[in-house]
């Protein structure tokens, strides 16, 4: 099981402007206020609990059969 600290850290080798989290039941998903009007690219960032491994989020979607989120971290 991945930590918190951990996937940050796997998530701002990724992503460094990451500036917000949303803990799932299965994953944290890294987010950037900067990324609210993008175009395709970069989007946040999905760090499983299970492994570590990262994938986008659509990727992440295809996995995430009953996911519920748990809250909402400010990430400093």
């Amino acid at each position: 099981m991945v930590s918190y600290e951990k996937a940050l850290e796997i998530a701002r080798n990724l992503k460094p402007n990451v500036d917000g989290c949303t803990e799932m039941t299965d994953a944290y998903i890294f987010g950037s206020t900067e990324d609210e009007f993008t175009i395709g690219g970069d989007g946040p960032v999905v760090i499983m609990k299970k492994n570590g491994e990262a994938y986008n989020m659509t990727a992440y979607l295809h996995r995430s059969k009953g996911a519920r989120e748990i809250r909402e971290i400010e990430v400093k």
